[in-house]
């Protein structure tokens, strides 16, 4: 296993909040940063031994921790009629519309490669990469669509992109901040990075929920932000956040009269537990902060 320090403030000492068991039988604990209120699983899998918990089960198998067959084509059209809500969220549309010429997407942790071919129908030249060897695969031969597997750090584009997508991703990553430099790097000047994410906080479903929320999946959710902290990182790394939205409630049976209220609560009411935010590269500036000095990263060594 290996220990993290705080990636926003660089705090080496943040705080116990419970503990909770993975489906291998492993115990993993769930701290939070006493400065910044970042909460985060620590210690951890090493980044070469997560993919563990990626096999297919996890996208097969109806659990806490995964999907009830992620590759149906049910599952796929309640998957893009979220995306399509997202979108409007962020005012995609405009911004499409906005763009001439070709228009050039990534869509880090692609999984299955639904947004891929969602976008590529509506004329985008867009890709994706996930680190899953079985949704790679699917992507590619099932839906025909641009999709290689790997590490988005690691992996060389021969193109910048008009539009850079994490969705329901930054939570699983080991080192979101360099995912984020990344996405700097590879972003045309005035494009756009969207974001989804689980939300903590006083005020929504998962401060009522507790240690039992629907998203403490450890050891496969590694961060979880509020929109306070991943606020702060994207401006480290350069972005100005443009659009903040949220959604979903995990609460009552879908369909019921609960469900809809909480629901309603969570989009109008600014309550939800998934959290969108759209950012943006600027289009002219001073090179990326994070490149000029401290980067708070913070030191990880093993156990």
């Amino acid at each position: 296993m290996e220990y993290s320090s705080c990636i926003i403030c660089g705090n080496g000492s943040p705080t116990p909040m419970f503990q909770k068991h993975s489906e291998h039988g492993e115990v993993f604990s769930l701290v939070k940063c006493g400065k910044c209120g970042l909460e985060f699983v620590n210690p951890r899998p090493p980044i070469e031994d997560i993919g563990k918990y990626y096999e297919r089960q996890y996208f097969t198998r109806r659990s806490d921790r995964g999907y009830d067959n992620y590759f149906s084509s049910e599952l796929r059209s309640e998957i893009e009629r979220v995306m399509k809500m997202n979108l409007a969220d962020l005012d995609f549309f405009s911004y499409e519309k906005e763009i001439s010429g070709e228009r050039l997407a990534l869509d880090i942790g692609c999984a299955a490669g639904y947004f891929v071919a969602l976008l590529r129908n509506r004329g985008w030249q867009a890709e994706g990469i996930d680190i899953s060897h079985d949704c790679v695969n699917f992507a590619v031969n099932s839906l025909r669509v641009p999709v290689q597997q790997g590490n988005v750090i690691e992996a060389e584009f021969s193109r910048t992109f008009h539009l850079v997508t994490l969705w329901a991703t930054i939570e699983h990553l080991h080192h979101p901040q360099n995912v984020l430099q990344k996405a700097w790097d590879i972003l045309k000047p005035g494009g756009y990075l969207y974001i989804s994410t689980c939300r903590t906080g006083p005020f929504s479903f998962q401060a009522v929920k507790g240690a039992n929320w629907r998203f403490y999946n450890f050891p496969q959710h590694l961060y979880f932000f509020n929109g306070k902290t991943l606020g702060k990182l994207l401006s480290r790394y350069g972005f100005e956040q443009q659009r903040f939205r949220t959604y979903g409630s995990g609460t009552g049976k879908p369909g019921t009269p609960v469900r809809k209220i909480a629901d309603f609560a969570a989009r109008y009411l600014y309550l939800g537990d998934m959290m969108l935010v759209s950012a943006r590269k600027p289009v002219s500036g001073s090179e990326l902060p994070s490149k000029k000095g401290e980067s708070h990263e913070g030191c990880t060594y093993h156990w």
